[in-house]
């Protein structure tokens, strides 16, 4: 980076830090980040109203789920959470949200210069990375809150995710396939070209990438790419769950529906994406249905899993389920009226679930 441009850009935030301002004021920055284009009266009184039943947060292992919405915009779009080793990150609609994780309650304030649609967070070696599915991705300054672009040669901005392995190569998928970068993104190579790319995950040196057409997989550090799993089928969320690679996937074709109505199914493998089994296959019906709400037996779709110590936690269409036993059973801990979907995000012994409208 030239360090006398970041000398600038540096001296700028300082100087806007320092300035007293109206909540609702916009920085000018297009050559960093985003500028807002929200400029609406009526907009501007629903975001005064108090945010409600965003965000939650979970300090007993999911037994009890809290609130912790206040301080966001009451008219705020979620679109993905991640949580850093001290702050949690809200990616919405308009723009990157931040608070303090080690605070009872999280205090959040939304980051200068990065305005607009924030699609996704991701951890990098030197600072985290954002996802803009219309302006393609940005890298944080430690400690700051510039955001660099990355992808100005790059040919496809609609970015849906990045990763930085454990050699400092970038890749990002995209809807075009995913493009690989080795030096820090100032040039890249697109590396597969089959569609829409939606995950990339990293471990033990192998890559596992979830695509549109089913799940990827390569083992010569991004350079080619292999179908591992259910080619022809979406493969909606992929990640690591401990020492197994997981994904979720989804079909809206009615022949490849087992059983017959259920568009999702999770499926892990802990020899590197050579072989793949099901984990969610004691859910279908719920155990004790009767004791609960109808819809409780009737879980059809499959939205996000994360772990958190002993327990997994997934995100389906009836709430939040858990299960002790690595997905032999589950209950659940979180139940919703009508199709809500949860993100997930994990900071020592807090969980942290972001309320979706079900299907995004």
């Amino acid at each position: 980076m030239n360090i006398q441009i970041l000398a600038v850009l540096l001296v700028i935030q300082s100087f806007i830090a320092c300035q007293p301002a109206p909540d609702d004021i916009r920085v000018s920055a297009a050559s960093i980040g985003f500028q807002s284009t929200d400029s609406s009266k009526q907009d501007s009184e629903r975001s005064l109203l108090p945010a409600a039943n965003i965000v939650y947060q979970s300090v007993d292992n999911g037994q009890t789920w809290q609130d912790v919405s206040a301080g966001l915009p009451g008219d705020v779009q979620p679109e993905s959470i991640f949580t850093g080793a001290n702050e949690i990150f809200l990616g919405t609609q308009n723009g990157l949200y931040r608070s303090s994780n080690t605070s009872t309650t999280p205090i959040w304030r939304q980051a200068l210069f990065l305005y607009g649609r924030i699609t996704a967070i991701f951890p990098g070696r030197t600072g985290l990375y954002a996802c803009s599915y219309e302006q393609g991705l940005f890298h944080n300054i430690t400690g700051t809150d510039i955001w660099m672009p990355l992808t100005n040669t790059l040919k496809d901005k609609t970015v849906r995710t990045v990763l930085e392995t454990a050699d400092g190569a970038l890749f990002v998928g995209c809807d075009s396939g995913i493009f690989k970068s080795t030096n820090n993104g100032q040039t890249w190579k697109q590396v597969f070209e089959e569609g829409i790319v939606l995950n990339i995950v990293e471990m033990g040196g192998v890559l596992i990438g979830g695509s549109v057409n089913g799940v990827l997989r390569s083992t010569d550090g991004g350079e080619h790419w292999n179908y591992a799993l259910n080619e022809n089928i979406l493969a909606k969320k992929t990640g690591l769950i401990g020492n197994q690679f997981v994904t979720i996937l989804g079909t809206t074709d009615a022949t490849k529906l087992i059983p017959e109505g259920v568009t999702h199914r999770l499926r892990a493998s802990d020899d590197g994406g050579k072989t793949w089994h099901r984990l969610e296959r004691a859910l279908f019906p719920v155990q004790g249905a009767y004791d609960m709400d109808e819809r409780l037996s009737q879980v059809k779709d499959l939205y996000d899993i994360i772990q958190a110590g002993e327990y997994l936690f997934c995100s389906f269409d009836a709430g939040i389920f858990r299960s002790s036993d690595q997905g032999k059973t589950w209950e659940p801990v979180f139940p919703t009226n009508g199709q809500v979907s949860f993100n997930f995000a994990v900071s020592g012994q807090v969980i942290y679930a972001v309320q979706k409208s079900a299907g995004c």
